[in-house]
């Protein structure tokens, strides 16, 4: 698959509960050969309060944001040109979380989520974590809950995972596009649990009540 441009992609945001807005934003370029070609960072005005829970996460306050730009003042006038006519390729961990407060600004988005990527690849590994993931491939940088360490920690853990298995991109995104019954339930009672081994009353619920199109609905009826 050919892309315009490709990134490593992290937002912090303003919590967890709906309408949340993006206060940080980071992304990584590379190239195909996985060389960092940019690194760009910014706070960003969310214009709503932060959850105490995220700000104590992250460490982001309402002042330090007073005289940021918003997303769209960010993103359409300073680096519009970059990815409005453009195919981007965006790694991040839980990508299913950032990828929705960048597709607007994109003319199309190919995600590769590492945490997806990790699930396949060490089911058996105690969680996936970006911290845990990237401690497990050896990656140098450690992620610290702020936009431009995670999003170097994603590209690093994307490009170790490259290097061990001997994957390409392609190979990468066609993996994590087979849903598998080996993967483990990333949430609920059941998280940690092969998707294979869940409970059929379970397996029921998921399968009325998820994303259809979503990779646990896709691996449990077998797409």
């Amino acid at each position: 698959m050919t892309f315009d441009r490709m990134i490593a992609l992290d937002f912090e945001t303003t919590g967890l509960n709906p309408g949340y807005r993006p206060l940080e934003i980071a992304w990584v370029e590379f190239d195909s050969n996985f060389n960092v070609v940019e690194q760009v960072n910014s706070l960003i005005n969310p214009h709503i309060p932060i959850e105490s829970g995220a700000q104590r996460t992250h460490g982001i306050s309402a002042e330090m944001l007073v005289n940021e730009p918003s997303l769209d003042d960010f993103l359409m006038k300073t680096h519009a040109e970059k990815f409005a006519n453009e195919h981007v390729l965006v790694v991040a961990h839980n990508a299913s979380y950032d990828v929705p407060m960048f597709l607007p600004y994109c003319k199309k988005i190919t995600a590769l989520c590492t945490m997806r990527l990790g699930q396949t690849l060490y089911p058996d590994a105690k969680n996936h974590t970006l911290q845990t993931l990237s401690t497990m491939l050896n990656v140098d940088v450690e992620p610290t809950h702020r936009a431009l360490d995670d999003a170097l920690t994603s590209f690093h853990l994307m490009k170790n995972i490259a290097t061990e298995h001997g994957m390409s991109i392609d190979e990468m995104l066609t993996l994590i596009q087979s849903a598998s019954l080996n993967s483990l339930m990333p949430f609920g009672k059941h998280k940690g649990t092969k998707l294979k081994d869940l409970p059929s009353d379970y397996v029921r619920w998921l399968t009325e009540n998820l994303d259809p199109g979503g990779w646990i609905v896709e691996a449990l009826l077998g797409r």
